[in-house]
């Protein structure tokens, strides 16, 4: 079976509904973020499209969608000290809240929703840098409409 859409087509379609489709079809179109000037690791870092990050917010807590806010708001790539404006200071509870829930959406026993830097060196002095996906960093303001 052949399906034939055109641009009218898609623009008729949810915003949320466009970019799954979008992301089914083009599964490796920016996996990983074009510009990377804190050389991050991006194994096991996955992309969520818009209908899985609808899926993802409806399991967490609201404090969680708060982070997850100043992420859409400032990201792709935050410094994590961003998260107080959500109320988050303990970033590891964060990160694993956000790792387990990704886990869970993915069906990916090894998937993570950031990247981050080294916390630990010189520079970073025990807070760094949290990261996603040029795909997540869209699906995230798709579902907060900040565009």
């Amino acid at each position: 079976m052949h399906l034939v859409l055109t641009e009218t087509d898609l623009s008729k379609l949810k915003p949320s509904t466009r970019a799954d489709l979008l992301a089914y079809l083009f599964p490796t179109l920016h996996e990983q973020p074009t510009d990377n000037p804190l050389g991050l690791a991006w194994d096991d870092v996955v992309s969520l499209t818009p209908g899985q990050v609808e899926e993802f917010m409806a399991g967490c807590s609201e404090e969680t969608k708060a982070g997850l806010r100043v992420i859409a708001e400032h990201g792709p790539s935050i410094h994590a000290s961003l998260l107080a404006e959500a109320g988050i200071e303990n970033y590891g509870h964060f990160q694993g809240r956000v790792t387990k829930r990704t886990r869970t959406v993915t069906g990916n026993k090894h998937a993570f929703l950031f990247s981050w830097d080294d916390w630990s060196s010189e520079e970073n002095q025990g807070v760094g840098h949290y990261a996603v996906t040029d795909a997540t960093y869209r699906s995230l303001r798709i579902f907060f409409e900040l565009d």
